[in-house]
């Protein structure tokens, strides 16, 4: 029984990927598309998960939701391990005063808010006109620039721990055995850190990265959800829980705005968590490498 609770969320997963890889043969409608003959229906035969205040269908936004959501999570991501990996294994690898000032910088940047950073960065970026927007100019539309800056801003506060957990693997690996031994028999820093420190990091990185997928899909949706990430008519599920909640009133309770994008999200967040736990126990320990 324990084995098939552990894997439902890899079941779970499979299967959104599954549904995201075929909505375009399933489901019946764009995401885009208005029907103001359809506005506010809640689920039925036509529209599976009902419709919102456009009379756009809630499974095809959901679906696209799905992509954004998903697409900022793993680019978020990769974005804080490629500047945490960086600054973590020049601070570990370099030590001395390098290593102090970075890590005092890390320290710094952890006393910053994530909510003060992100609203400073969205607000330059939309209070620099189109036209002379750089990043506009080099995407060429303002939606996909401001999908982009959402992976930038979040990477550039989640790197601060990706940053110090290199730096104690790297100081680690800087006195084994193999490393000394390659010093011995005269290979460069570059092909130590390459050969040798690299692989034996990519365990506890990969373990972290898996944890880290779900807090950037979060972080994204609370954005959004206080309108500051992804905008209309782009749609990820925290800014369609956004606008489901700002529809809720006591005299007509359009549940389905709300139940859906939230099951939608705290069902991945979930699955993401309970997969990333099962790598972290799994992560293999520091191997010795093999020759010089």
């Amino acid at each position: 029984m324990k084995k098939l609770l552990r894997l439902l969320p890899v079941v779970f997963l499979l299967s959104l990927l599954a549904a995201l890889a075929l909505r375009d043969s399933v489901l019946r409608h764009s995401p885009d598309t208005q029907n103001p003959a359809a506005v506010f229906q809640p689920p039925s035969s036509v529209h599976w998960l009902g419709t919102d205040l456009l009379g756009r269908d809630l499974a095809a936004r959901l679906a696209g939701g799905a992509e954004i959501s998903l697409a900022v999570g793993l680019s978020g991501t990769l974005v804080a391990l490629a500047i945490g990996l960086l600054v973590g294994s020049v601070a570990g690898w370099v030590g001395g005063r390098t290593d102090a000032v970075l890590m005092r910088l890390v320290d710094t940047l952890y006393g910053l808010p994530f909510v003060f950073i992100a609203i400073l960065a969205t607000v330059f970026f939309r209070s620099i006109p189109p036209d002379r927007n750089p990043l506009i100019a080099l995407l060429g539309s303002e939606p996909r620039a401001q999908l982009v800056l959402l992976f930038i801003v979040l990477g550039a506060v989640q790197w601060l721990t990706p940053a110090r957990i290199v730096r104690a693997e790297v100081l680690a690996l800087r006195r084994s055995g193999f490393v000394e031994a390659a010093h011995a028999l005269g290979a460069g820093p570059v092909r130590i850190v390459l050969r040798h420190l690299l692989p034996n990091l990519a365990g506890p990185v990969l373990a972290y990265a898996a944890l880290m997928v779900p807090v950037m899909m979060l972080e994204e949706s609370f954005l959004s959800f206080i309108g500051l990430g992804v905008r209309d008519p782009q749609a990820s599920w925290g800014s369609l829980l956004s606008e489901g909640a700002d529809l809720l009133n006591p005299v007509q309770f359009r549940w389905w705005l709300v139940i859906f994008p939230a099951a939608a999200l705290s069902c991945t967040l979930l699955s993401l968590q309970s997969l990333a736990e099962g790598l972290r126990r799994a992560k293999p320990g520091r191997s010795t490498a093999e020759g010089a």
